[in-house]
């Protein structure tokens, strides 16, 4: 089964959590579940799970304040609140605080799924290139701003990377062995044609061929190595900025 994240489900409702559970396993999530907001901090300070579903009203801690000591510990948290009352102050307030979306109780699961769906996806980057210092330093850097990375050695090892996993960005190194970063895209874009490309090299005239074909293919963008990875980090922010707007139900 392609596990497309993990998912942190906070609620004191047990059905709700058991029902939520087993829908976005089956859909190939990883999921855990914790029944009210100190729960949640313990879980969260062990997993950094991708997206956080949590209720507002809890008895003991609120997930008001569960969000608000989740973005202590990490400001780059995605937290989806969810409420079966309209506290329209509190709600205004912690959308500017930088949660995600808030939902009405009952929630419409399909919608939940396309919203965690979109969340996971946003903050999925590939890096392959045969370099390790190179996969391992720009990991660091994209992790530390929250992304989720997987890297790859090689375009056999990127195919088979995302075929289990969902990827938005990927950086691909356009000297690779056997497949070159042009082929490597190409298949990555047969098994999702939204991906978005970054082509990297250290050969600007002995890999002009490939970039032109590269270009031509209409990937987003390139970098020349030597690159800091800040303008790795810069790129990826580019893209996510010219993804078209979507309208989020919020309360």
């Amino acid at each position: 089964m392609k596990e497309h994240g993990s998912v942190l489900l906070v609620d004191d409702n047990a059905d709700l959590l058991k029902s939520l559970s087993a829908i976005l396993t089956r859909s190939g999530y990883e999921v855990d579940m914790a029944e009210n907001g100190l729960m949640a901090l313990d879980k969260y300070r062990n997993n950094r799970f991708d997206v956080i579903l949590m209720d507002v009203v809890m008895p003991g801690m609120s997930g008001v304040e569960a969000f608000r000591r989740i973005k202590e510990m990490n400001p780059a948290a995605r937290v989806i609140l969810m409420s079966a009352y309209y506290e329209d102050d509190i709600i205004t307030e912690v959308m500017k605080e930088g949660v995600h979306t808030a939902l009405c109780k009952p929630v419409d699961v399909a919608w939940v799924i396309h919203l965690i769906q979109e969340i996971v996806s946003d903050q999925a980057v590939m890096i392959v290139d045969d370099d390790p210092d190179l996969c391992k330093t720009m990991a660091k850097m994209f992790e530390m701003q929250g992304y989720s990375v997987t890297t790859a050695c090689s375009g056999e090892e990127a195919v088979e990377i995302m075929n289990e996993k969902m990827c938005q960005i990927a950086f691909i190194d356009l000297k690779l062995p056997l497949m070159d970063g042009l082929e490597t895209y190409w298949r990555l874009r047969e098994i999702d044609p939204g991906i978005k490309a970054v082509m990297i090299t250290a050969y600007r005239e002995e890999m002009s061929d490939l970039m032109k074909q590269a270009f031509q293919s209409m990937p987003d963008s390139c970098l020349f190595k030597p690159f800091h990875p800040a303008e790795a980090l810069e790129m990826a922010s580019k893209i996510k900025r010219n993804k078209r707007p979507r309208r989020c139900r919020n309360i």
